[in-house]
């Protein structure tokens, strides 16, 4: 992912994802701390200044910090989401994400679903045969827009390390898989 990656979208202008840097780290930080109602669904905690230090180095057991992405959510010259991902785990043609959002501002703009496509093209570009989401269980925002991008969830009955790892007091998480289709010859 050396360029950014751009879409046209009729409603938000352009619509990009690229890798993190350090001047975008005030925008993404404000988005954390904007995001109470997921932060408290996805890790049982209200948003602090930390949150930002932590998607650098938050890993599952076994996951390699080689293999850590953080990738920011562009609309025209501003950053208003975040994904962190992981590159070949849990297997070399997985890719996984742990965060994928867009600022409370920026939903329901189709800048997240345009995001998606550029990320899930990129995977696929690259040789990865499927990508692997996490989503807190009682998320119904993250779960319905998955199920839209064609993901398939897997209940599961204990919180998951699907790209964190897993404090005892988090709620339960599910892992949610998308099979791509091979990328074009």
């Amino acid at each position: 992912m050396d360029r950014p990656a751009t879409s046209r979208d009729i409603a938000t202008g352009e619509v990009g994802l690229r890798e993190f840097a350090l001047e975008d780290a005030d925008a993404v930080l404000a988005i954390l701390l904007a995001a109470e109602d997921y932060m408290l669904a996805a890790t049982g905690y209200f948003p602090e200044g930390g949150d930002l230090q932590s998607l650098f180095y938050a890993l599952p057991d076994g996951a390699s910090l080689d293999a850590k992405r953080l990738l920011v959510i562009t609309s025209g010259e501003a950053v208003v989401g975040v994904c962190d991902a992981l590159v070949g785990w849990p297997a070399p043609d997985v890719l996984t994400t742990g965060l994928f959002m867009v600022g409370p501002g920026q939903a329901r703009r189709g800048i997240a679903t345009r995001a998606a496509a550029i990320g899930l093209g990129l995977a696929r570009d690259g040789g990865f045969r499927s990508v692997r989401a996490s989503c807190p269980r009682d998320w119904e925002p993250g779960q319905a827009f998955l199920a839209r991008l064609g993901f398939t969830r897997a209940t599961l009955d204990r919180p998951t390390t699907t790209n964190y790892a897993v404090p005892p007091r988090t709620p339960a998480v599910d892992a949610w898989t998308l099979v791509l289709p091979p990328g074009e010859p």
